[in-house]
């Protein structure tokens, strides 16, 4: 029989401490999943602790999972939403077959169809479960690519605890794809086109989300995008989790910019749009003096010359490069929806430096 040496233990003593077991009764519901997530998170680097690992380690961890899909998938206000945190950190760590996930997906249906009767914690539960699943998917999973639509979707129901978690599943899965090759040339014209392919299995729900929202993601991907990015951009609790997003999603055009643009075989390739991306971001990046990083992420060598004149009205000098090269591969058709973006940044934006700048690009 195993048993815990108290000693091995005394290491990870703060890290239960600031957990948060004892829990609060003015403790809200993300917090309480939080406080699940961080002692999961904890109980986990024990069962990886040297002292533990090998099969002493894994029996802990199949008889956890066990216990934890006992009760994940029977419904209890108490204690669904907290082994759904748990599943997804166990998930984390092993492969996630298609049938857990079909499974996950079909509860984060029903709780969404009840929300506004209940509380948040059991749809934002499901999600953040699927955010650390998305790691252990298969790189041909047939899930895989759908879950961002499933982000989009969470994102455009505007309440703010699911947007932030549906933004970390946007993220996550954007992350995935990336690392598996999936905005390389060989599997679509980059990351636009994939990710719009992968929207035809959902497509009728989607279009549905997209008319009650207000945006077509149809008409024009990177607007839509955008615009729905701007709802992160202007709160503050979400803020800096939509400029990681916009960083994430402007390093990836990027990179596909620059094999379409290098394309001289399909000559009539469109590159992945950014300039609605970089329009979303400068603002805030130029307050937080990272306008130089941006840049950087988008592909441009910035020097110490440009450094300095990114501070003084240089970023628009760049932004007409990219617009010269959209033109010339004929994608400018979307242009015309980027004042809509601008009027509404400017009509949320507070800061005068932000709005300079949006004043310049216009």
């Amino acid at each position: 029989a195993s048993t815990l040496n108290p000693e091995a233990l005394m290491e990870y003593k703060d890290e239960l401490a600031a957990g948060g077991c004892g829990g609060s009764a003015h403790e809200s519901p993300r917090d309480a999943l939080d406080s699940v997530e961080r002692v999961a998170q904890v109980f986990l680097r024990i069962m990886d602790n040297s002292a533990f690992a090998g099969a002493r380690g894994n029996a802990w961890r199949a008889r956890w999972t066990t216990l934890v899909t006992a009760s994940t998938f029977v419904f209890n206000p108490a204690i669904q939403p907290r082994a759904f945190v748990l599943l997804g950190k166990l998930a984390a760590h092993d492969e996630v077959d298609d049938d857990l996930l079909y499974q996950t997906l079909a509860t984060l249906r029903g709780a969404l169809a009840s929300f506004g009767e209940t509380d948040e914690a059991l749809p934002v539960s499901v999600l953040l479960c699927l955010v650390n699943m998305v790691g252990g998917l298969p790189p041909d999973s047939s899930y895989l690519a759908s879950l961002f639509w499933v982000g989009i979707a969470v994102m455009q129901i505007g309440h703010l605890p699911l947007y932030k978690v549906g933004l970390n599943l946007v993220a996550k899965v954007v992350r995935t794809l990336d690392a598996c090759g999936a905005f390389l040339p060989e599997n679509g014209d980059g990351f636009q086109h994939f990710l719009m392919s992968a929207r035809v299995a959902v497509e009728k729900a989607a279009d549905q989300v997209d008319d009650l929202v207000g945006i077509s993601f149809r008409s024009s991907f990177s607007a839509a995008l955008s615009l729905l990015l701007l709802r992160g951009m202007e709160d503050m609790s979400s803020k800096d989790e939509a400029y990681e997003v916009l960083l994430q999603v402007i390093g990836v055009v990027a990179s596909c910019r620059k094999w379409q643009q290098a394309d001289q075989i399909t000559t009539d390739r469109k590159c992945d749009l950014i300039l609605p991306y970089m329009i979303l971001i400068l603002p805030t990046a130029s307050v937080r003096k990272e306008l130089a990083h941006v840049f950087t992420t988008a592909g441009f060598a910035i020097g110490a010359e440009t450094k300095a004149s990114l501070e003084h009205g240089g970023c628009v000098r760049l932004l007409e490069q990219v617009h010269k090269i959209d033109i010339a591969r004929k994608c400018q058709s979307d242009y015309i929806l980027y004042p809509s973006i601008l009027a509404a940044m400017l009509h949320k934006s507070r800061s005068d430096q932000e709005i300079t700048i949006l004043y310049s690009v216009l």
